[in-house]
């Protein structure tokens, strides 16, 4: 969906528009959104629930069946807050496809981590772009380009599903093969993109805001209101093929990736410039 331009008239001249308003995502009910779920793993039990001869073949939970209430809302301090368990692997999807768009949320991790990364760093993400079907990767997230959502690594990039993109990045640390660099060389990946060194995440269990500015395929991800990372020319393959297809609009998902997490204030708008302080962290191309 192409989020609608805010304007006024004044008599009867068209005034210049206003800056449009966000409009929010969440409420008690997540109207806005539809629920998948995955496979249960292994090592919790679920009534019902009829596993297949291997881990491989175990069915997904599928949409908007939620017996373990992975997805829930809260109140806090009269605000409505998102709560995901992460106990099954999965995403919350928005019902409908935005385009160009400036996406603005504060996010936090809970205690609780879940098999099998009970001994890992929390996890979770969120997608933009979203397109095709459900559970498209690993049967739990449709293709989409990824805003990394994970302890010490908020802003990272992630391709699902054959997405590439372009980004400016260095190559020079042997772990983090790819780490986004304003300066370094504009290049096409279908692989993790560390965020950048100038990292501001807050400790776990406080609330980060993270941002996502979306205009024709181009994004910013902004973590505490500096830029970590900029992807460009988004666009997929299909598996085998060597044909690109732009990826430019999408739905929303945000993950469920074995750890409790929280949003909060999660909000859009639509968005025709560049921001001048967004604008600034673009590569020239």
């Amino acid at each position: 969906m192409r989020l609608p331009l805010l304007a006024f008239v004044c008599c009867g001249t068209l005034a210049a528009a206003a800056e449009p308003a966000f409009q929010s995502l969440l409420d008690p009910q997540l109207s806005q959104w539809e629920k998948w779920l995955g496979p249960v793993h292994r090592a919790y039990d679920l009534p019902g629930y009829v596993r297949g001869a291997k881990p491989k073949d175990d069915p997904v939970l599928g949409l908007n069946n939620d017996p373990l209430k992975v997805f829930t809302t809260r109140q806090l301090d009269g605000e409505t807050v998102l709560h995901i368990t992460g106990q099954v692997f999965g995403a919350l999807t928005t019902l409908k496809s935005y385009d160009n768009f400036h996406l603005k949320t504060e996010q936090r991790f809970g205690e609780k981590r879940w098999e099998p990364r009970t001994q890992m760093v929390r996890d979770n993400g969120i997608l933009i772009y979203c397109v095709g079907e459900h559970g498209a990767q690993g049967k739990f997230w449709m293709r989409s380009q990824e805003l990394q959502v994970q302890e010490g690594d908020i802003g990272d990039y992630w391709p699902l599903v054959g997405a590439i993109a372009d980004i400016p990045i260095r190559t020079d640390d042997p772990v983090k093969k790819r780490t986004y660099d304003p300066q370094g060389k504009l290049t096409a990946v279908n692989a993790r993109v560390w965020h950048g060194v100038d990292y501001h995440e807050k400790p776990t269990g406080e609330w980060n805001l993270i941002e996502c500015f979306s205009l024709n395929g181009d994004a910013v991800f902004r973590l505490n209101g500096k830029t970590v990372n900029v992807i460009l020319n988004s666009r997929f393959r299909e598996k085998g093929s060597t044909v690109d297809i732009p990826l430019k609009s999408g739905k929303l998902q945000i993950q469920s990736e074995a750890a409790e997490c929280e949003y909060r204030r999660l909000q859009i708008r639509p968005l025709t410039a560049w921001p001048a302080d967004v604008a600034k962290d673009l590569p020239s191309r």
